[in-house]
């Protein structure tokens, strides 16, 4: 009996229906990957022990950061009497000018979490852009946006946000602005590298001989499979910003209407003896924050690199 075997799709001659075809014994999971790969990265990522823990209080420092501000006082009204301990009437006690410390730490977190995701979004942006341009088409392209990569990533940010703060004076779009052109080449060195591999396998070489056009083939083929290890260093990029947002404002260099966690360690040192919970509250909230957020990020490499996870 003669078996009839299936004629295979214009998609498998041209090698185009598995994108996710592993380089040299790496193996990674894009973010367009099927349902089961896709489930199986999720799976992995919810079975660790750290993320039950630490996804749950990232989310409720952003919720009370966000829609706390609804329940609690007005965090500029200075009617109570000043350097309360906390008690039971202020949870977190007031300051030296007798405002309710919980309503300033509430607010405070608004800048500091809207500075660290706003700047991991610039970086992620101009990295996925910079990045993936140079990988992809290389020679003078690659040459050209690296160097313009170096020229950004050997700016020191503490002395741009110094002068930016001079001359245009210090609000959170400026920090937000410093930090995001300080910090993307090395989401972008971390595309290019992804991309450059990428562009080497079956799939691209087919996608190309098919006649696909080289911008196509970069954002539908390229990108999606070099999201893994970027997703990775854009969630470090957010506790990065965060810490050094802080430093910022410990420095003094913030928006004085709007404080961030570093603006309130930046006023809590003079009183560090006498009220001990002006400089802890807001310290232990940018600890649990970044702490949170590089789990997470590891956890996330874990369950997108699975060769990773099982090696630690």
């Amino acid at each position: 009996m003669t078996t009839v075997q299936p004629t295979p799709s214009p998609e498998a001659e041209l090698g185009l229906e598995e994108p996710l075809a592993p380089d040299a014994g790496t193996e990674t999971l894009a973010v367009g990957a099927s349902g089961p790969r896709r489930n199986a990265a999720w799976r992995t990522f919810l079975r660790k022990r750290s993320v039950w823990v630490f996804l749950p209080l990232l989310a409720v420092l952003i919720l009370i950061s966000f829609i706390g501000p609804s329940f609690v006082g007005d965090p500029v009204s200075a009617i109570y009497p000043k350097l309360l301990p906390p008690s039971s009437e202020h949870w977190l006690g007031t300051d030296n000018l007798g405002r309710d410390y919980l309503a300033r730490v509430v607010y405070g977190g608004q800048i500091s979490l809207i500075v660290g995701f706003s700047v991991a979004v610039l970086c992620l942006t101009l990295g996925l852009v910079i990045g993936g341009l140079a990988g992809y088409y290389g020679g003078f392209m690659d040459n050209a946006l690296v160097k313009v990569s170096e020229f950004f990533q050997v700016l020191p940010g503490l002395v741009l946000a110094l002068v930016a703060a001079a001359l245009l004076g210090s609000n959170v779009v400026i920090i937000i602005v410093i930090l995001g052109v300080t910090m993307w080449p090395g989401v972008a060195r971390i595309v290019r590298a992804e991309a450059m591999r990428i562009t080497k396998l079956g799939y691209v070489e087919s996608a190309k001989a098919a006649g696909f056009s080289g911008p196509r083939i970069l954002w539908s083929d390229v990108i999606p499979n070099a999201m893994p290890p970027v997703l990775v260093a854009t969630t470090m990029t957010v506790g990065r910003a965060i810490l050094v947002e802080s430093g910022l404002s410990y420095l003094g260099i913030g928006d004085a209407n709007r404080p961030s966690w570093g603006a309130l360690l930046n006023s809590a040192q003079a009183y560090m003896q006498q009220a001990w919970w002006l400089a802890l509250f807001p310290g232990l909230c940018i600890f649990l924050v970044v702490l949170a957020v590089n789990i997470l990020g590891d956890a996330m490499n874990d369950a997108l690199n699975p060769t990773i996870g099982r090696v630690k």
